[in-house]
């Protein structure tokens, strides 16, 4: 689904809309994009995909309906993880989502196997998440004082 969901996003007139409307929802209205319209379509897109995950999930996995709540087991929580991860990118979380599989299964058998709580795996992908959005947030303040730099040097020369 992620390869379906690049070529979509970067290969088709209405993932280009929807890529503009979240980038600049300003600038979309501007260039003539019907801003509302793209959020519908986009919410409505994801929840499909959303529900082809459960209908896997239950279909291949479990074969029956259990409690509402017994269904999702933090996947919604892992798909953020794994999102951000794979630096917001279709391709990228490709990579991300074997690795934090890993880490969950890992877990699994770390908590049969030695006793390791199951927490401390979650306690790592939380960590995760703050060390990939602290190093979004130092990348972008480095960029600026670079920009800084260069233009304070051309200003005096």
């Amino acid at each position: 689904m992620a390869i379906l969901v690049y070529i979509f996003l970067w290969r088709t007139t209405i993932g280009y809309r929807i890529r503009a409307v979240g980038l600049n929802p300003a600038a979309a209205r501007y260039a003539g994009i019907q801003v509302p319209r793209t959020i519908i379509l986009s919410m409505g897109l994801s929840g499909a995909f959303a529900g082809l995950a459960g209908a896997v999930e239950i279909l291949g996995l479990h074969h029956r309906m259990f409690e509402p709540l017994a269904v999702s087991a933090g996947y919604g929580f892992s798909g953020i993880v794994v999102a951000l991860f794979g630096k917001l990118h279709p391709i990228g979380a490709i990579p991300a989502s074997i690795l934090f599989g890993g880490l969950l299964v890992g877990g699994d058998k770390m908590q049969r196997a030695v006793q390791v709580p199951q927490v401390f795996v979650t306690a790592l992908l939380g960590l995760i998440v703050l060390f990939v959005v602290s190093s979004e947030i130092w990348s972008r303040r480095r960029a600026r004082r670079r920009v800084a730099v260069q233009t304070t040097a051309e200003e005096n020369e």
